[in-house]
């Protein structure tokens, strides 16, 4: 295996663990290399009925980061299918931020692009579990008793 690969893993578990250890329900289902038709996103977190779908890219250079048209299609229409908010994880020597997809861009080649500054801009792991507890619905029966 590659050592971009083993990178890659090495950096999508982390995101599982974390997630997990901030009591998200969590699943690692990695596709790249594979022999999968269907493009899903590396890591499917849930917490309180929120879903999050994330794809994991690790960046060792400053520079624009890009996802490939197929596979930003396919996980597209994975989240929309879902249900589930589509993120991009993007891992810098040192951190990680967690930006909508939808701030991704479109190059003329059709592939999906995000330029660093936008990515920095992103959520910290403790910014996105504020967001998904922000959704948490409660019931007005907690409010009766």
């Amino acid at each position: 295996m590659s050592n971009v690969k083993v990178r890659a893993s090495a950096l999508e578990r982390y995101v599982v663990s974390r997630l997990r250890e901030k009591g998200f329900a969590v699943v690692r289902a990695p596709a790249s290399g594979s022999k999968r038709k269907d493009p899903i996103p590396d890591v499917i977190a849930m917490k309180d009925g929120v879903i999050l779908l994330i794809e994991v890219k690790s960046k060792q250079t400053e520079g624009t980061i890009y996802v490939r048209k197929e596979q930003a299609l396919g996980i597209m229409e994975f989240a929309r299918k879902s249900g589930g908010e589509l993120f991009l994880c993007v891992r810098f020597p040192n951190e990680i931020r967690f930006v909508e997809f939808s701030k991704l861009r479109k190059t003329e080649g059709g592939n999906y692009a995000i330029d660093v500054e936008v990515a920095k801009s992103g959520l910290t792991l403790n910014d996105l579990v504020r967001y998904v507890e922000s959704k948490r619905s409660i019931g007005l029966d907690k409010f009766i008793r």
